[in-house]
């Protein structure tokens, strides 16, 4: 029969490697007198014999050839076990394509095979019955395996797709931790050297640590894209990060930036998920809070614990003919995808007068004692 892909189907089809030379073998005993019956056995072996060198012949040809030789066979000897030969090839052609057309044509040639003898003048042997149901039971096998061979083809190409969606999720996330980390550190190296610019003539003592906190900002911001793109080159735990809100409060404040953080939960003892997503929520918001606030305005930022629920919002007051945040790009929008990823909500827009952020994460957290710095 023809050649198939490899694989488990494949695997499959060589299982009839048995009945076919057990069919050969027994039928050959039985037409030992017959040199005409061993040739048209021979020749039905042909198509077998193609199949397992992995070429193939045209489809009507293999199963003419692995079909019509058995059946004048027993027109010239009688019902015997070559029959099996017409069982296999049956089954074969019904497992390449199961139409409806191909399984009825199937299923009439196997039903009326095994009855030739008898119609061309031999005594009614009972086995064509049994030889019969077996070959119906073939073409049902051989439906099986058409059913494999597509259910293989499909899982092959939803494997595929799968593995284009992980790469792409994973150049999202990358493309998306790079933007954070680099807005929030460009947005305070601008301030630092603002400000600097602004005292270099007055106070040189003072830009010179301006200066040195937007380097020590932009070393920080350096190592933490090396260790983003190096989540590209190892397959182990993605990087520690310093999650800190005092630490990421205070490079604004050091920028000149008035920033208030209120804590009415335990953010340490937060789950490493919502507490990671919680802390680029607000990194990402301060640094579109610095950008875009009322000059000379605070920052309010204040983490609470809502029945389970973990509160954060970012507020700042907003020029009423100013610009406005972006709504594109890997900022705020990327940071929505990721945390109703963890199941929870975030939205950003005025209020009032202001400009408000506010993501809420389901998280049991332990309460604690408000903290204000």
């Amino acid at each position: 029969m023809q050649g198939s892909e490899p694989g488990g189907p494949r695997r499959l089809e060589r299982l009839w490697a048995v009945p076919v030379v057990l069919g050969a073998l027994a039928g050959a005993v039985a037409s030992w007198n017959s040199p005409p019956a061993l040739v048209l056995i021979a020749v039905a072996l042909v198509p077998w014999a193609v199949a397992g060198t992995r070429r193939t012949l045209p489809e009507w040809l293999a199963a003419v050839l692995a079909v019509g030789p058995p059946v004048v066979v027993t027109v010239l000897v009688d019902l015997n076990a070559v029959e099996f030969l017409v069982t296999s090839a049956l089954s074969q052609f019904v497992g390449r394509r199961a139409g409806r057309g191909r399984v009825a044509l199937a299923a009439v040639v196997g039903a009326a095979a095994p009855f030739v003898p008898a119609a061309v003048g031999w005594p009614f042997n009972e086995g064509a019955v049994y030889f019969a149901i077996g070959n119906l039971l073939a073409i049902v096998v051989g439906l099986l395996l058409a059913h494999t061979r597509t259910l293989a083809a499909e899982l092959r190409e939803v494997d595929a797709r799968l593995t284009a969606a992980r790469a792409q999720e994973d150049r999202t996330r990358l493309a998306r931790d790079v933007h954070d980390l680099v807005a929030h550190s460009l947005t305070v190296v601008v301030l630092q050297i603002g400000g600097a610019r602004r005292i270099l003539r007055t106070d040189v003592d003072a830009a010179e640590t301006a200066l040195s906190q937007a380097e020590l900002v932009c070393r920080e911001s350096l190592d933490g894209v090396r260790d983003v793109v190096g989540l590209l080159r190892t397959d182990g735990d993605e990087p520690t990060r310093s999650w800190s809100l005092d630490h990421l409060v205070a490079t604004y404040r050091d920028a000149g930036v008035e920033v208030s953080l209120v804590v009415d939960t335990d953010v340490e003892a937060l789950p490493v998920l919502a507490r990671g997503t919680l802390f680029r929520v607000v990194q990402e918001a301060l640094a579109n809070a610095a950008r875009y606030r009322l000059p000379g305005t605070p920052v309010r930022v204040r983490i609470a614990d809502d029945d389970g629920v973990l509160v954060g919002t970012v507020e700042n007051e907003r020029p009423l003919d100013g610009p406005v945040p972006s709504t594109g790009g890997y900022g705020l929008p990327g940071l929505r995808e990721q945390v109703e990823r963890a199941g929870g909500t975030v939205v950003s827009g005025p209020d009032g007068d202001s400009w408000l952020v506010a993501c809420r994460l389901p998280v049991v957290a332990d309460h604690s004692g408000a903290a204000i710095r």
